[in-house]
């Protein structure tokens, strides 16, 4: 909730004319992750797996259905029936079929088709209407056995929102990493512009020194110029510079949601220092997402193999109905009558050329290609961290030679002046010594950035990047 509080008061704030947004890195990435596409489908994935959860777990459940059927003829159903007689028994009272006798043999007379033929038939006229007729009744129906087929779905469902939390911390640590990018990127040019402006400044009071030496003889008008130059292209730089700081602060209101006409203040300041990590002994894989989602593949894949087999075995179930019929004249009189049932029902699979066991096979196979997938990708993302842990290490040595140098060229600069001043250096070593400097304040500014991203690109290695952010977020 925190998150969206803070990217609504940022946005409201900004309608009275883009007024200046003091901003940390936090508060950039919860702006990010309020506002980012693709965590918002990765978001609305989880919640229809969390239905899609729900939904299962009702197959185990009785499910009761009505239905209705009605029909009208035009026309009256019309026949006639010729109804075999039965007369009594002399003896016993009894009643027996009217058959004719052969007084010959004794025997019952056949007809032509077989049957017995009848000394008497009697005559029934019938005449059905079915003007209005209906039917309606309701149905309970329970699966008893599905050959394990409802269990693997449901587990199905339920490895299906394991994989769409693992997705959204996927798709959170990308949108974290990527905002990083922007804001240090950002804060980085902020340096440069002041490091450029700060140079600048250096050569307009060496130059103010050089005419006025100039001026009184002491210089010639080639060690003016010389200055002119120098100075000439550090404001060809600055401008560079405030391009770069404009493109990157859009870059960083695109990334967190801003309009591109919002002022941002960074409140993060790169002279944080790191420690080198220990590049051995990796066991951060498992924290990756993208572990849990080949893990997860493994899971899914087996309870498919289930739910093959679960096809080719027997399934019962049970159910009961009633239904009522009316609306039926028969012979002038209206038929109605309701009636209950009760069924049973048992499939038994009994021979499909070996369908099955091929439906089978296939999904073992799969699961063995998830399983190999795992092992090859873990290994790669376990080199990753690996990568991850030296670059990071690398740039922290970096930082460490650029600040070396960055003091050696303060020295150098101050030493320098004081000899100028005293006339034992001529301009162009001064000159030399304060480029010197500038170019050694500029990397010391670039390894400190390339040390905040290299950071964050091994927390993102190690599955931590997520993690670190839900710690320091009120949110979470």
């Amino acid at each position: 909730m925190y998150r969206y509080i803070t990217t609504a008061i940022v946005i409201i704030s900004t309608l009275g004319g883009f007024a200046q947004q003091t901003l940390s890195l936090q508060q950039c990435r919860e702006m990010a992750l309020g506002q980012n596409e693709n965590i918002e489908i990765a978001r609305l994935q989880h919640e229809k797996a969390k239905t899609d959860r729900a939904a299962m777990k009702t197959q185990y459940f009785p499910s009761l259905s009505g239905s209705a059927t009605g029909a009208y003829l035009f026309n009256d159903i019309e026949m006639e029936m010729h109804i075999p007689t039965a007369k009594p028994n002399p003896l016993t009272g009894e009643l027996e079929p009217n058959i004719k006798i052969n007084p010959n043999t004794g025997d019952p007379v056949m007809g032509p088709d077989g049957n017995p033929v009848f000394n008497v038939y009697g005559w029934l006229p019938l005449e059905i209407s079915l003007k209005g007729a209906y039917m309606a009744g309701v149905r309970l129906e329970q699966p008893i056995y599905t050959g394990g087929k409802i269990q693997a779905g449901n587990r199905m469902a339920k490895i299906g929102i394991e994989m769409t939390r693992e997705n959204l911390k996927l798709e959170r640590e990308k949108t974290i990493y990527n905002t990083d990018q922007s804001y240090w990127l950002y804060v980085t040019v902020q340096e440069k512009v002041k490091l450029a402006q700060e140079y600048q400044k250096l050569l307009e009071e060496l130059l103010t020194t050089t005419q006025d030496a100039h001026e009184s003889g002491m210089s010639t008008q080639n060690d003016v110029l010389k200055v002119k130059v120098k100075l000439n292209k550090a404001k060809l730089e600055l401008q560079k510079a405030q391009s770069g700081l404009k493109l990157t602060r859009m870059a960083l209101c695109r990334t967190i949601g801003l309009p591109f006409e919002a002022e941002i203040v960074t409140t993060d300041s790169l002279n944080n220092t790191l420690k080198p990590v220990n590049p051995g002994n990796v066991k951060e894989v498992s924290f990756r997402p993208e572990y849990s989602l080949l893990e997860k593949q493994i899971e899914l894949a087996t309870e498919k193999k289930k739910l093959a087999r679960a096809d080719f075995l027997p399934s019962a179930g049970l159910q009961v109905g009633y239904n009522y019929i009316g609306g039926i004249k028969y012979a002038e009189q209206r038929y109605n009558d309701g009636n209950t049932s009760i069924m049973a029902s048992l499939k038994i699979p009994l021979f499909h050329w070996g369908e099955g066991v091929q439906k089978i096979k296939s999904a073992q196979h799969e699961v063995d290609i998830k399983k190999a997938k795992l092992k090859k990708n873990s290994r790669l993302l376990e080199l990753e961290i690996t990568q991850a842990k030296l670059n990071l290490n690398d740039a922290i040595t970096r930082v460490e030679m650029a600040e070396e140098s960055l003091t050696q060229a303060d020295e150098n600069v101050r030493v320098t002046n004081d000899n100028y001043e005293l006339g034992m250096k001529i301009l162009p070593e001064l000159l030399e010594a304060q480029a010197q400097w500038q170019e050694a304040y500029s990397e010391l500014i670039d390894a400190r950035a390339e040390c905040k991203i290299k950071e964050s690109a091994y927390l993102k290695a190690t599955g931590q990047l997520a993690i670190q952010n839900n710690n320091n977020s009120s949110e979470y």
